[in-house]
């Protein structure tokens, strides 16, 4: 049985990419049984197939290539559903998450079913301080709207035991960009699942440039906060 799944979307990450793994390698050196699962939307940069070529001979590292419909939330549910751990960590790969919090997160998830890395409870933050001042009121938005008590609604750094996991329909769940976490978090509230948020700092991106819309994600982000509230 693996221990571990660390689940790393990709697209057009070229750049990050075999960097991340190479430190998560590093940090996992005491560890041994885990697998790392990076699954790439269709990069235009080659990212799949740059890290398919670096990581060949290494049978923990599992890359995959998805085709049709490019979006963050199908990609982390295709690595969900590819892995074999009895815990799953989800994180970006842009660097902005830093994988030195992978232990504690592992620690804490013994006697938690799910730990979130959060930029907004006291310790957390991120260098990016206009995008932490729009996240942080965003969220507060959030959480009054899907009442989950959770203070990061959209970090999505998060680990979780697949026990945990596979008591929600994840097809509702994992779908557009990162509007999946507050759904996931709001669902996983309605199984009594338990949920804790340690600090961490939200760094800059390593290299590249952000995918992010804001105007676009916040109308996205809003219309299907609603509807979960109300229609979920």
């Amino acid at each position: 049985m693996v221990k571990l799944s660390i689940v790393l979307p990709t697209y057009n990450e070229r750049k990050n990419i075999v960097l991340l793994i190479d430190k998560i390698l590093v940090i996992l050196k005491s560890y041994k049984s885990y697998e790392i699962i990076v699954v790439d939307d269709n990069s235009e940069d080659y990212t799949y197939q740059i890290c398919k070529k670096k990581f060949s001979k290494n049978k923990k590292i599992k890359v995959f290539l998805r085709k049709k419909n490019k979006s963050l939330g199908l990609s982390i549910l295709f690595g969900i559903n590819k892995s074999l751990g009895e815990k799953i960590i989800v994180m970006d790969t842009d660097f902005t998450h830093n994988p030195n919090l992978i232990p504690k997160l592992l620690k804490i998830s013994n006697n938690i079913d799910m730990v979130i890395g959060s930029r907004f409870c006291s310790g957390g933050s991120m260098v990016d301080k206009k995008h932490y001042f729009y996240s942080l009121i965003y969220n507060f938005f959030l959480r009054i709207i899907l009442r989950t008590q959770v203070q990061d609604n959209l970090g999505g750094y998060f680990c979780i035991n697949k026990k945990s996991m596979n008591k929600v329909i994840k097809k509702k769940i994992f779908y557009g960009y990162g509007d999946y976490f507050f759904r996931l978090i709001f669902f996983l509230k309605k199984k009594n699942i338990s949920i804790i948020e340690i600090p961490t700092i939200y760094r800059l991106r390593h290299k590249g440039k952000s995918k992010s819309n804001f105007l676009n994600l916040f109308i996205k982000y809003s219309y299907e906060t609603f509807k979960l509230r109300f229609f979920s």
